[in-house]
């Protein structure tokens, strides 16, 4: 007995048979990892808008009124009869005798006479007593005193006569001329009431249009144009006498220059010196040379001026003709012209006050055409005067100017930190400000061109295009300073502030530019996917759709990129972006799974070769599309030629992912081995992916291991992380390393719930958790399954693994209420044998014994010989507890003679303790041995193993007794409670646990 029981004792340790991994790893995605073409795009600078030179604080005065004169000759006077033979006679002349002295003035008057006439006059007026006479000699003494030059003598004397009789001939005539001397003496106030009493009070026919006209000479006087305006149109508009015909034409083409009709003023002043010499034609060709610029006819201007120099060179008024001329000739980009005319008009009056404003046109001129050496020549000289402040501040901002211009940096600079110190007028300092600012930019000093540029543009008293142009610069500065929310700030309020500004679409874009580098892709996309839809003419919008497009594809939203490119392919078919959409479209099609759709564009872009820099690209695209329509022969060679052009690590990974679909796993490492190693990012993840997932398939399992740990260990990729941990996971439960499998799977659950393979990786390590005996790692896996994916753990197969886990684990009767469940939902079906019999089990558990016997019972009556042996079994156990021990011992003699493993072990272990308790020792033991042999490494053989001993020590088979002790307490994983039952029971028979 005892040789045999140790030779039974021998066979006691084992180990299980290693279960098969059924997973496969798939090869990379090359589709993914083709990068979406990107031009070589950045920022492209935005250009400083348009800033000019504030006014000249001395700058061009305005042409002043044309003179007050007309032609005196041409207008009327009052009725005048023929002078009677011997009008001067000695009566008039010896007696003085005044009606003889009038009648002797009018005729020396009417004969030119004007000294012996004005005589005649005044003796008449000493003389005479009478009103009417001395009214009438006062008349005619000013006519002639008019024409001798004296208009003051004239004014006294014609008041005199308007107020005697005002509403008699000669008073109204009287009014009439006192309305013209006023005009000529520079009163046009007091002129226009005159002109405006004559006409409401009935004058003479003869008058009305010239008291009209002089009317409109008075209100043009008063600079009120628009009513001198209209005041001549409806005069020229009616017959009028030559004389006022004439000069109205002259006065209201001034007029309509002045109201800045330039081509009216032309067209009228043209009419007007087309009449040849007449009084004011040097004005008129002044005037037409002045309005023809402003209407701008520089050309026709320079006519003018040089015929009035050419024809009237002693006119008053000739220096503003020199003047006019150097604008014309500056306007007519002929700079030596205009050099020789100022000169001639300084040379005239080197004091006048057209001088100083002059040169300083001049000087701006040359400095805004970039013509440095004249600039610079003009203002030497001017700063080499006496000037106001404020003029020389202004001409220090011109040399600085042209300094800049000239990159003189260190020389401008200082110039307009003298300008910004003193600046004569806000504007001024305002330019000179940005100037620095500018030149701060210019020299890379980003950071102080941003300050500069902010305070600026958030000062209210700069001019508003200055501040506009602070903006734009302090964004561009800010930009390069890397300060990307305060550029996006900056473009932000130049957009807000000048959004129809020329400048405005490029500063769009750079505004998207820096919300991009500020973190902000999904904002940079919106605004150049607004900016292509509001300005779709824009030369820029093709290239703000592909950057929208590339954002969008780099967020994951293909479909929103693909709608982008779209747009640049229908749209912008000739733009140079169009074959870069193309190929965009191409890539994201074949990543979103419609490679064979794309394959006749990609084969198009192809079939470019060398005409497009994007061939490469093309071809590795095509190469993942024939890749994924199953085509990896095809794909191999368009991934070898897009390796030649370049894309080295998709290529690479391509050929693997070829030779991978072709179970050439030699091929398949090498090309992944390269792609590893000189690639970077998503081409390193993916090749070192695709070395693990070819060593994980021809399951050479520890390279695996070596080659995917680090990997899942680093940064995490979203498509190859989760799949390197299913299979670490896989092997894990191969190699029945819980501990780890659990915590691979965690991970997959917990971080990648939506990949493919966690609900999949969960199951499994539940169930063969289950399998080893691991029930509350399979009780904990089917938790967290039911958690990630509700139902999952309660339908199918994994509903009884589940609810043995349960019943494994002390929850019973929640395995129970399971079982029930899923009976329940079988709508009549009987439930499985393995169903029954856990659910019996757990109404045992559950304290249900009478529920429990007929589930064991109806298990013994229509299972299979094991499925009875295990029905039997239950049955025995009940009974047995319920002291029934005959009845036990038939259903446990079944059940060991039908069963096996598990079963019969248990079968053999409740023999042997009813026949203990029976006190039929002998027949206990062999029992005990008989469970302990069935089952080498299970709990019913270890509690064996206690019974053996206590039975053996019953028949004082002593030394069997301590071999059967001793064996347990080498077993591993011996319960505590059997170890220590072991150890009383050699400590009992005197012998050590060694």
């Amino acid at each position: 007995m005892t040789l045999m029981m140790a030779a039974l004792l021998a066979l006691l340790p084992g180990s299980a048979a290693r279960a098969e991994i059924a997973l496969i790893l798939p090869p990379p995605d090359a589709a993914a990892l083709v990068p979406l073409a990107s031009p070589p795009l950045d920022k492209p600078p935005v250009p400083l808008p348009a800033v000019p030179l504030p006014p000249a604080p001395v700058g061009m005065p305005e042409l002043p009124p044309a003179p007050m004169v007309g032609n005196l000759g041409e207008r009327p006077v009052a009725p005048l009869a023929a002078p009677r033979f011997l009008a001067c006679n000695p009566v008039g002349s010896l007696l003085g005798v005044a009606s003889e002295l009038i009648e002797c003035g009018r005729a020396r008057y009417q004969r030119g006479e004007l000294d012996e006439a004005r005589a005649a006059f005044e003796r008449a007026v000493q003389e005479s007593t009478e009103r009417g006479q001395i009214r009438e000699a006062r008349y005619w003494l000013g006519e002639t005193l008019l024409r001798l030059g004296k208009p003051a003598e004239v004014e006294r004397l014609m008041l005199q006569v308007q107020q005697d009789d005002p509403r008699g001939e000669l008073g109204m005539f009287a009014t009439h001329q006192l309305g013209w001397v006023l005009l000529e003496m520079g009163k046009p106030d007091r002129a226009l009431a005159y002109f405006d009493t004559l006409l409401k009070t009935g004058a003479p026919p003869v008058l009305i249009p010239y008291a009209r006209h002089g009317r409109g000479l008075a209100l043009y006087g008063l600079k009120r144009y628009p009513e001198a305006r209209d005041t001549w149109v409806g005069l020229l508009n009616q017959s009028a006498p030559r004389a006022v015909a004439w000069e109205g034409t002259f006065w209201l083409g001034d007029t309509l220059g002045r109201l800045g009709d330039y081509p009216g003023a032309v067209q009228r002043l043209q009419t007007f010196v087309s009449g040849g010499p007449q009084v004011l034609i040097d004005s008129g060709l002044l005037r037409l040379g002045w309005w023809s610029r402003a209407a701008g006819q520089p050309l026709d201007a320079a006519k003018a001026y040089r015929g009035m120099l050419s024809a009237y060179p002693r006119s008053r008024e000739v220096p503003w003709a020199r003047a006019g001329l150097v604008q014309a000739l500056l306007d007519l980009d002929d700079y030596a012209a205009a050099r020789d005319e100022a000169k001639k008009l300084e040379q005239a009056d080197r004091g006048g006050a057209l001088v100083v404003p002059v040169r300083l046109l001049m000087s701006r001129w040359a400095t805004e055409k970039a013509r440095l050496d004249e600039a610079r020549e003009i203002n030497d000289d001017l700063l080499a005067r006496t000037l106001d402040p404020a003029t020389r501040s202004y001409v220090l901002a011109l040399s600085a100017e042209t300094s800049r211009l000239n990159r003189q940096i260190d020389e401008a600079r200082d110039r307009f930190e003298l300008v910004r110190t003193a600046p004569g007028s806000p504007a001024l300092g305002a330019y000179a400000a940005l100037r620095l600012a500018q030149m701060d930019f210019d020299t890379r000093e980003f950071a102080r061109a941003r300050d500069g540029a902010r305070k600026l543009q958030a000062d209210p008293a700069a001019p508003a295009e200055i501040r506009s142009a602070a903006a734009v610069l302090g964004g561009e500065a800010a930009y390069w300073a890397r300060d990307y929310a305060q550029a996006a700030l900056l473009y932000n309020g130049f957009l807000s502030s000048s959004p129809a500004q020329p400048e405005a679409p490029m500063v769009s874009l750079a505004l998207g530019w820096a919300e991009l580098r500020s973190g902000k892709p999904d904002v940079a996309r919106q605004r150049w996917t607004r900016f292509a839809q509001q300005a779709q003419t824009d030369p820029r919008a093709p290239e703000a759709l592909v950057l929208a497009a590339e954002l969008a594809g780099r967020a994951g939203d293909w479909a929103g990129a693909q709608s982008l490119l779209d747009q640049v392919v229908d749209r912008y078919p000739n733009s140079e972006y169009a074959e870069v959409a193309m190929l965009n479209r191409a890539i994201l099609a074949v990543r979103g799974g419609r490679a064979a759709d794309t394959l006749p564009e990609l084969g198009r872009l192809v079939n470019r070769g060398v005409v497009s820099p994007y061939v490469g690209r093309a071809r590795a695209a095509r190469g993942a599309a024939l890749l994924a329509t199953g085509k990896p022969a095809d794909a191999e060679r368009d991934f070898q030629a897009a390796l030649g052009l370049g894309e080295t690590g998709v290529a690479q990974v391509g050929l693997g992912s070829a030779s991978f679909a072709r179970g050439q796993w030699d091929a398949a490492a090498r090309h992944f081995a390269d792609a590893r190693d000189a690639g970077t990012g998503p081409v390193e993840a993916a090749a070192g992916y695709g070395l693990a997932a070819v060593l994980f398939n021809q399951r050479k399992i520890e390279e695996f291991k070596q080659v995917a740990t680090p990997l899942v260990a680093g940064p995490v990729d979203p498509v190859t992380t989760p799949r390197l941990i299913q299979g670490l996971a896989a092997v894990a439960v191969e190699e029945k390393r819980w501990s780890d499998a659990r915590a691979l799977t965690l991970r997959l659950a917990d971080q990648f719930p939506r990949f493919e393979g966690t609900q999949p990786a969960l199951s499994q390590l539940a169930a063969a958790a289950g399998h080893s005996g691991e029930w509350t790692l399979s009780r904990d896996m089917y938790a967290k399954l039911n958690e990630r994916f509700p139902g999952s753990s309660t339908s199918g197969g994994n509903r009884l693994d589940y609810a043995e886990a349960l019943l494994r684990t002390g929850g019973a009767a929640e395995a129970r209420r399971a079982l029930e469940a899923g009976n329940a939902a079988g709508a009549g079906q009987p439930p499985s044998t393995r169903a029954a019999m856990l659910l019996a089990e757990a109404q045992e558990v559950t304290g249900d014994r009478a529920a429990a016997l007929e589930t064991y019972t109806r298990v013994a009556a229509a299972g299979t010989a094991k499925e009875k042996a295990s029905g039997l079994l239950g049955q025995g156990r009940l009974l047995a507890a319920d002291g029934k021990w005959d009845e036990a011992r038939g259903r446990l003699e079944q059940a060991l003679d039908a069963g096996d493993g598990a079963v019969a072990a248990e079968a053999a272990y409740r023999l042997g303790e009813g026949f203990r308790a029976t006190g039929k020792a002998q027949d206990a033991a062999d029992m005990y041995m008989t469970a302990a042999y069935l089952t080498a490494d299970s709990p019913w053989a270890r509690r064996a193993l206690v019974g053996a001993g206590q039975a053996f020590a019953a028949l004082k088979q002593n030394d069997a007794a301590v071999i059967v002790y001793r064996k347990l307490l080498a077993t591993n994983g011996v319960e505590p409670d059997l170890a220590e039952a072991a150890r009383r029971g050699l400590r009992a028979l005197g012998a050590p646990a060694s």
